[in-house]
């Protein structure tokens, strides 16, 4: 495997995305990456190549250079293995599959509000209403004068009082 590392990030377009409170953290995370991939960059991406035609005729010890030769070669330094591509590209998919959703939802709320706004723009300007016309654009809204109730004048806060009940008798 060969080292990988990600040549640009667009640092402005995710300061845009964060909320203000979170620019400091992101600063921070900034100067940690930069600090890393310049580390990082500083080394050799492969081991330096080493003559060792020019050891073999320098050392007079037999043996002794092609025996570092065959150890230098065997070493081998395993890079780490990618075990969170899969689970980000994982999480992307569901995140874009959930933003989705939430756009159909807010699509239908929205068509739902303009459905209900074309209703109100189609009703009699209030202004311009009698009692009767408010009453049949809003039964449920509207206080009726038919019918003594209490406050806070909802269905359930009624008694049943009863109609033949004549006023007389409670004095």
């Amino acid at each position: 495997m060969a080292r990988r590392a990600l040549q640009a990030i667009n640092w402005s377009a995710l300061a845009e995305r964060i909320p203000e409170t979170e620019r400091t953290a992101l600063s921070a995370f900034k100067s940690k990456s930069d600090k890393y991939l310049q580390r990082m960059m500083a080394h050799p991406e492969a081991l330096p190549k080493i003559d060792w035609t020019y050891y073999k005729k320098t050392i007079v010890t037999p043996g002794l250079v092609d025996k570092f030769q065959q150890q230098y070669e065997s070493i081998s330094v395993p890079y780490p293995a990618d075990k969170y591509t899969a689970d980000i590209d994982n999480e992307q998919k569901e995140a874009a599959a959930k933003i989705q959703k939430f756009i159909q939802e807010a699509n239908q709320i929205i068509g739902n509000a303009e459905t209900e706004l074309s209703k109100l723009r189609a009703m009699i300007p209030y202004e311009e209403m009698t009692m009767d016309d408010f009453m049949d654009a809003h039964p449920t809204v509207f206080l009726r004068t038919d019918k003594v109730t209490t406050w806070p004048h909802t269905e359930d806060s009624q008694e049943d009082l009863d109609d033949d009940t004549p006023d007389d008798e409670h004095h």
